[in-house]
């Protein structure tokens, strides 16, 4: 036998091709030199573990896989079956005494046959993956253990199937609690399969310890039956006077019952118990859903984020179904992601006054008004010492930041520096370019900045440490206005100012 043997099958989710892995795993097994009925009884029950899994951790999704990897080594014969199906509960190791019982359960990769499984196996492993999904994994000692190593990881796409609606019922609205994060990551695979882009929502000990620390408010829907169906969240990871809106999910089986309206209620008054000064949050372009949303909980467009962030639906697009509606709404041709930033004051701002050149007063009147806000603006002042600034790139979006903190008189040659630093050294595609709106040198760097290529994108209120940011935009990249699509009347005249700004400055 050789010193190591290794090999994989994938099964499509249709019981016609469960005969293929009993003749994979019989194969192994022989490989592996076990006496021909154990390896056939070794295959069978493998088989029902198998049909189970087909059965019972998917949805609905006709281009699902089931992975089966087997090594065989002096040591051992090791055999997993993977799955990127319903999510189940971490790290358990069954026994024979309790797979009846747990043949009940169809939150996880099948567990009908487990006794049989044991009488040929010396270990049976359950694990769960987060975004890559279930595993069971099954040793066979030879001459000792042997582990197998984590899968690769694969890129799954957006879960797209027609799921019947619910009968109307009852449903009660709750805080997250201890012993939620699985049902939960239940929820965000039944809505997003493996794409959403918080991975903690994947991982129940993560999002656990979040709640716990505080760092993330959240509240479920659960149905008559004690069923998960929908979460509404605010993240906090600084503790700080403002948290950013949350996924905002229901199940689809649910949808239509006004789940998002209850949720929404709800949050709002736990996050109100907390005395924060706002809530802000990005809404795609792509569509115009999680706009809606923002707007009908009271949160408004204070900025346009023009290519701000690489949309996952381009690394997902090869896991699409040709005909599915993601592929109507986002082919051909797709680009980086254009962002609404969203905010809404908990606490009555009171007057607030910001320092900005004469050519934006109008706009930012008007998107302080339709925030609820007095505005003054005061006069110009020239800056006096050193100045501070923090520069950031974020590799994965290809996005980088000059945040300036104080303006100094060292500040514009500096924010120059950054900028080519930033395009041309490491390649960001875009450049936020935060100015403080309540010192007084603003004015005058804004314009300044616009002389580069900067062009106006907004307002970040309460981001800076003495008040508001004003947000200026650099783009490294082309832009196709044409797909980006926004709900509100507002959204669309700041969306305006945001592209005349741009052609004037030449970005």
């Amino acid at each position: 036998m050789p010193s190591s043997f290794k090999t994989k099958l994938n099964l499509p989710v249709d019981s016609r091709a469960l005969p293929l892995a009993r003749d994979f795993v019989r194969g192994l097994a022989l490989i592996a030199g076990l006496p021909e009925e154990q390896a056939e009884a070794l295959a069978l029950a493998v088989q029902e573990v198998c049909k189970n899994s087909l059965e019972n951790a998917f949805e609905g999704e006709e281009d699902a896989v089931l992975k089966l990897v087997g090594e065989v080594t002096p040591a051992a014969l090791t055999l997993s079956l993977h799955d990127r199906g319903l999510p189940f509960y971490q790290s358990r190791e069954p026994d024979a005494a309790g797979a009846e019982q747990e043949s009940a359960d169809a939150t996880c990769l099948a567990c009908r046959g487990l006794a049989s499984l044991q009488q040929y196996v010396d270990e049976v492993q359950w694990i769960y993956h987060g975004v890559e999904g279930n595993e069971l994994r099954l040793t066979k000692d030879l001459a000792g253990i042997c582990r197998l190593p984590a899968p690769e990881p694969e890129t799954p796409g957006p879960r797209i199937e027609a799921v019947p609606a619910a009968a109307p019922g009852v449903y009660t609205i709750r805080l997250l609690q201890p012993g939620d994060g699985i049902h939960l990551a239940q929820l965000m695979y039944r809505v997003y399969g493996y794409s959403y882009t918080n991975e903690d929502f994947y991982y129940p000990e993560r999002l656990e310890h979040d709640v716990a620390e505080g760092w993330h408010v959240g509240v479920v829907a659960v149905d008559d039956d004690g069923n998960i169906v929908g979460h509404a969240g605010v993240e906090r990871p600084d503790l700080g006077p403002l948290a950013e809106l949350g996924q905002l999910a229901v199940a689809p089986a649910h949808r239509g019952q006004g789940l998002r309206q209850l949720m929404g209620d709800r949050l709002q008054e736990e996050i109100t118990k907390l005395g924060l000064i706002g809530l802000f949050g990005e809404a795609v372009t792509i569509h115009t859903i999680s706009q809606e949303g923002s707007d009908s909980r009271g949160l408004r467009p204070s900025g346009i984020k023009l290519l701000d962030w690489q949309a996952h639906f381009k690394t997902l697009r090869d896991w699409r179904p040709s005909s599915s509606q993601w592929e109507k709404e986002a082919e051909p041709g797709l680009q980086r992601e254009t962002m609404v930033f969203y905010f809404k004051y908990l606490t009555p701002p009171g007057r607030i006054a910001i320092c900005a050149p004469s050519r934006h007063r109008e706009m930012l009147r008007k998107i302080y008004e339709n925030m609820g806000v007095d505005l003054h603006f005061l006069e110009p002042s020239g800056p006096i010492g050193p100045g501070e600034l923090q520069v950031h790139y974020d590799q994965a979006t290809g996005v980088g930041s000059i945040r300036v903190n104080r303006i100094g008189i060292d500040t514009l040659p500096e924010i120059y520096q950054a900028r080519r630093d930033l395009c041309d050294m490491v390649g960001a595609k875009v450049v936020g370019l935060f100015l403080p709106l309540a010192q007084g040198g603003t004015a005058y760097l804004c314009e300044a900045a616009e002389g580069d290529g900067f062009f106006f994108s907004g307002v970040h209120p309460h981001f800076a440490a003495d008040g508001d940011f004003l947000r200026l935009q650099y783009l490294n990249t082309a832009l196709d206005p044409a797909r980006i699509h926004l709900s509100s009347s507002f959204a669309k005249e700041l969306l305006d100012y945001v592209l005349r700004e741009k052609e004037r400055v030449g970005g």
